[in-house]
């Protein structure tokens, strides 16, 4: 997880949260590119095209159409860059909204859990984040360890009595 933010689904939440993207990524170098896909939120898509459109960036979205409760039409389209039409999907970050569902009973619908306020959902994301970079490992390495940012995987206790120097 590189980055959330949380607020109502405006073009400025959008932006924030993809400045927060942005500011964590590296930019990568030709040939490599950055793969980006969203939903048919149209605030992406006025966001992206202008803020984002790099050489390095591929930007796809996908579109889905309901009648009802029942998925009638999965349209991908490309909007800049030159994404494959097959590596356009959103079924990881839907995997992961599903993983934070199950584990954090205040995303579970109807719940009386629920946060009370924005900046204790941010909090528990922020947590949530930590934890899934530093401390759960896949195959004996964390995403965190993946990208450079640790050598070992981290501990609760660890966690918890650490201490920034500024």
């Amino acid at each position: 997880m590189i980055a959330h933010h949380a607020g109502k689904w405006t073009g400025a939440t959008c932006a924030q949260f993809l400045f927060r993207l942005f500011s964590r990524l590296r930019v990568p170098q030709p040939p490599a590119r950055i793969s980006i896909t969203t939903d048919g939120n149209p605030q992406y898509l006025a966001v992206l095209t202008r803020q984002c459109q790099e050489p390095g960036i591929d930007y796809g979205r996908v579109i889905k159409h309901r009648e009802g409760n029942r998925l009638v039409a999965v349209i991908r389209e490309r909007v800049f860059g030159n994404p494959t039409i097959a590596s356009i999907s959103t079924s990881r970050v839907e995997g992961y909204n599903n993983k934070i569902r199950q584990r954090v009973s205040r995303f579970a619908r109807k719940t009386a859990s629920f946060s009370k306020t924005i900046v204790a959902h941010t909090r528990l994301m922020d947590l949530f984040q930590f934890v899934s970079n530093f401390i759960e490992a896949k195959e004996g390495t964390t995403p965190a360890m993946r990208e450079g940012s640790t050598d070992h995987i981290w501990t609760w206790r660890e966690f918890l009595t650490y201490h920034f120097q500024l």
